[in-house]
C-alpha cells in the first residue's frame, strides 16, 4: 500500500503568518538561528507562494547583512525586489503593514555603496520611495546624487 501525500491546503495569508511567526521565534536565537529558519523554510517548501518569498527573503537580506554573508545577502536582496510586485498583489494589507520595516531597501543601499555602486544605491532609494516610503529615500538618494 502506497503512502498518500498530503497537500498543503493552507493560503497564502496562512502561510505567511506561519513564516512570519516562526521567523520571530528564530530570530530570539539570534541573526544566525533567524536565517537557518528562513532558509530552512524555502528549502522545505518549494510550493511557497512567490507573494511569501518576497517577505522571506527580506528577512534573509536582513539576517544576512548582519552576518557578514555578502553573497547570499545580494542573492536575497535581488529575489526579494524580484518578488515584491506579488507581495503587494497577493497580500496586499500584510504588504503595506510590513513595508515601512522591510530590510530590503536599508541594507540594498548600505550593500551598494560598500562595493562603491552609488548609482545602485540611488536605484535601491528610488524603489523605496516609488513603493511609497518617501521623504528619508527621497533625501538618501538626493544626497547621493551630489556624490555622481
Amino acid at each position: 500500500m502506497s503512502r498518500r501525500t498530503d497537500t498543503c491546503s493552507k493560503r497564502t495569508p496562512e502561510i505567511l503568518e506561519d513564516v512570519l511567526s516562526g521567523h520571530q521565534e528564530a530570530v530570539r536565537n539570534g541573526p544566525d538561528h533567524a536565517r537557518r529558519y528562513l532558509e530552512s523554510a524555502l528549502g522545505h517548501n518549494k510550493s511557497m507562494p512567490n507573494a511569501v518569498k518576497f517577505f522571506v527573503y527580506d528577512l534573509l537580506a536582513g539576517a544576512c547583512a548582519e552576518l557578514d554573508l555578502d553573497e547570499r545577502r545580494d542573492e536575497a536582496l535581488e529575489l526579494a525586489w524580484q518578488y515584491t510586485e506579488a507581495a503587494g498583489e497577493d497580500t496586499e494589507r500584510a504588504f503595506r503593514e510590513y513595508l515601512p520595516s522591510a530590510k530590503l531597501f536599508d541594507v540594498g543601499v548600505r550593500a551598494a555603496l560598500e562595493l562603491g555602486d552609488v548609482e545602485l544605491a540611488v536605484q535601491w532609494c528610488e524603489r523605496a520611495v516609488g513603493l511609497g516610503l518617501g521623504a528619508g529615500f527621497e533625501r538618501k538618494a538626493e544626497g547621493l546624487r551630489r556624490r555622481l
